[in-house]
């Protein structure tokens, strides 16, 4: 968290040093000293931003980053740039490559950016912003920072998937080996010791694993302070400098982890107790449990409640937060209602095994009973792992459909049709001198949208209205209509209207994912003052992408771009799926934190039982007595925590199941999940049964 916080903070504050200072917005009445416009491209379907500058005077400010201006038709890219896109062209796309921005002009080190002087006299000061120097209290959304996630969202998911899975660890590593502790310390407090004894006795115990635990952080913490680290799975690079900015942050979350170990372990303590009695007393541990089952139905209420807002004001953080806050205190809190429910039947079985004289089953009845919190320890990293894994198959999931559909979109269309945006005002002999560098078989058309009213002719009378549809227009010479499959108008200028279906092949890729009735056709140039082009290969060749970008921008100038078919689209999904894998890395520590925990509790758990009731052998005559006790206080338990751990999973996910999201959490993964858990289980308590008689031999009534 400290970390994330310092990336944060770091890349805000160069993104508001690269920030453009509009001339309007300054209280300066000199001139402008430079132009600037920012657009979009793209590398691998992975969009950055290309900001084009122009000074106008000779002392024009640098932004961050870069020593001295590029000359006219030179370029400045970044080396996360140059290294992704060189295979591309990147190298001479904007013109010749002459250095590399500094990593202060940097969101980040694997930040993609180019500076760009395009050549004399092809930037208008109409398709640019006048500016008088860099720098704001707050950064523009340039860059990856136009991107990325807030830090309440990123912080959010940190906590969930990472630090309430090491708290429950810290907990279950507090607690091991209670039994022998508590007792010893109510013979402690019998004695007369104080609080301050029986918690410097805890730190004791707890000292080496705690001084072992900061051992292993440190060298961790001083590697990122010095090298740069590339995070698995996401390939983002983590930054050493963002880190040594707030190394006084990082050094205290440091120090703060084992101090927050220790006061973990002294507050799980229990006090010693000094009464006129000799006897040790414990004290009730059900009060803590009660008061936790209480608040869950709190919270699965606040959760039932999130689809209905999220649906009426979107994804905000403050709803963003609720929807952490509910399935942290579900996960955390449904353990103690499942540990109430089986400790209420646990009546129930006693008076089973009373009624059917049935040793195992009397005694298992009167273990559960009277111990919910060993109940809820026991079931709790269970149910937890389970939600996690529900939430990190749920939320990729959320925007499957949309990944999906925009890499089938590439794979069926290709690159054979490319959309080329001409700034507006354009001289028409740039777009024509363009089109000459095209290959010969390629064709143009240009294309855009209108708007057509539909109504009753003459008057419009009362209760009549004036229909409006959307109409795509493609003007283009006779070859490049014929390619299309449309007819060619007998006069330049004339035009008709055709249906979508009727058109060739091409036509319909160009309008696909379009909501139109109807096309209008018209012969004439595609060259335009301005607007959209269509370049396209009548035989579906693809179109070499690179050379087309590189000529567009020595010919037509910025801010023109030039995107496959759906490239907005295609780009969105590649984002979107490059932002998702945090999730399964985040939720795979999570989910093996919670396992961890689990099994070592469980584990002690069973050590705890085996010596418990290794003399019942001598009172019950029969050592099958076991089975049936590790069946009902081991076995039972774990199965109901599974079944309650799906409930509970499906409850936290419904927020991203319901409309409006469309996440889908598979029935299949579920059920694989309670066989696994409940096959763990039956394994445990076999395991237990087992180890109870091993320990049964070798008990003598001496023995504590």
């Amino acid at each position: 968290m400290a970390a994330t916080w310092a990336v944060y903070e770091a890349r805000d504050a160069r993104g508001a040093a690269r920030t453009p200072l509009l001339h309007a917005a300054g209280n300066s009445t000199a001139s402008p000293s430079l132009l600037w416009k920012e657009t979009g491209d793209h590398v691998h379907d992975r969009q950055f931003s290309v900001i084009f500058v122009e000074p106008l005077v000779v002392e024009a400010p640098l932004p961050p980053g870069v020593t001295r201006w590029p000359a006219p038709g030179e370029a400045l890219l970044s080396p996360a740039l140059l290294a992704d896109g060189r295979d591309e062209g990147i190298e001479s796309r904007y013109g010749k490559h002459v250095g590399a921005i500094g990593p202060e002009g940097l969101a980040d080190p694997g930040e993609r950016l180019a500076y760009v002087r395009p050549a004399e006299g092809l930037f208008a000061r109409d398709n640019a912003y006048p500016i008088h120097g860099f720098g704001l209290s707050s950064p523009w959304a340039l860059g990856d920072a136009a991107s990325v996630k807030s830090l309440t969202v990123f912080l959010s998911m940190v906590i969930g998937m990472l630090l309430v899975p090491a708290g429950l660890l810290t907990v279950v590593a507090a607690r091991l080996g209670a039994a022998g502790r508590d007792r010893r310390v109510a013979l402690i407090g019998a004695l007369g010791g104080s609080r301050c004894q029986v918690s410097l006795l805890g730190l004791g115990e707890a000292a080496g694993p705690i001084l072992l635990g900061a051992g292993l952080i440190a060298p961790l913490a001083v590697t990122a302070l010095l090298v740069d680290i590339r995070v698995p799975w996401t390939g983002y690079l983590l930054g050493a400098a963002d880190l040594r900015a707030h190394a006084s942050v990082l050094a205290g979350a440091t120090l703060a982890a084992p101090l927050l170990v220790a006061v973990t372990v002294v507050l799980l303590h229990p006090p010693a107790v000094s009464s006129r009695s000799t006897r040790p007393q414990g004290r009730p541990r059900s009060r803590a449990v009660k008061v936790m089952a209480c608040l869950c139905p709190l919270f699965l209420l606040l959760l039932s409640w999130y689809p209905a807002a999220a649906a009426d004001k979107g994804a905000t953080p403050e709803l963003t937060l609720i929807l952490m806050v509910g399935s942290i205190g579900t996960l955390a809190t449904l353990p103690a209602v499942a540990a109430l429910l089986i400790s209420a039947a646990g009546r129930a079985v006693t008076a089973l095994g009373r009624r059917r004289g049935a040793a195992g089953t009397l005694l298992a009845g009167r273990w559960t009973e009277g111990r919910p919190g060993y109940l809820t320890r026991l079931m709790a990293g269970v149910m937890m792992a389970v939600g996690l894994l529900c939430l990190v198959q749920v939320y990729p999931s959320v925007n499957d459909p949309f990944v999906r559909g925009a890499r089938e979109a590439r794979a069926q269309l290709g690159l054979s049709m490319v959309v080329v945006e001409v700034p507006e005002r354009t001289p028409p002999s740039r777009t024509e001198a363009w089109l000459r560098t095209l290959p010969g078989d390629a064709r143009t058309v240009a294309y855009g949208n209108s708007v057509s009213g539909e109504g009753p002719e003459g008057e419009i009378g009362p209760g009549q209205s004036v229909g409006v549809r959307p109409d795509v227009m493609v003007r283009g010479e006779c070859p490049a209509l014929s390619a299309l499959g449309l007819a060619c108008p007998e006069r330049v200028g004339a035009g008709y209207f055709v249906d979508p279906a009727d058109g060739a092949p091409a036509l319909r890729r160009l309008v696909s994912g379009t909501d139109v009735d109807r096309i209008g056709v018209e012969r004439g140039s595609s060259v335009l003052a301005g607007g959209q082009l269509v370049v396209f290969d009548p035989d579906g060749t693809e179109l070499r992408l690179h050379d087309l970008k590189r000529t567009a921008y020595a010919t037509i100038g910025p801010p023109v771009t030039v995107e496959p078919l759906a490239q907005s689209w295609i780009g969105g999904a590649q984002l979107l799926s490059d932002q998702l894998r945090w999730i399964p890395l985040f939720g795979t520590f999570g989910v093996l934190l919670v396992a961890l925990a689990a099994t070592l509790n469980n584990l002690a758990e069973v050590m705890r039982f085996t010596r418990a009731i290794a003399p019942v052998s001598v009172l019950a005559g029969s050592r099958r007595v076991y089975a049936a006790v590790a069946a009902w206080t081991l076995m039972a338990p774990l199965c109901v925590a599974a079944a309650m751990g799906v409930v509970g999973g499906v409850w936290i996910t419904l927020p991203l199941t319901t409309p409006p999201r469309d996440g889908e959490l598979p029935g299949s993964t579920l059920a694989l999940v309670v066989g696994v858990l409940v096959t763990l289980s039956a394994v445990m308590a076999m395991s237990a049964a087992r180890g109870a008689v091993r320990e049964s031999e070798r008990w003598r009534p001496h023995h504590d």
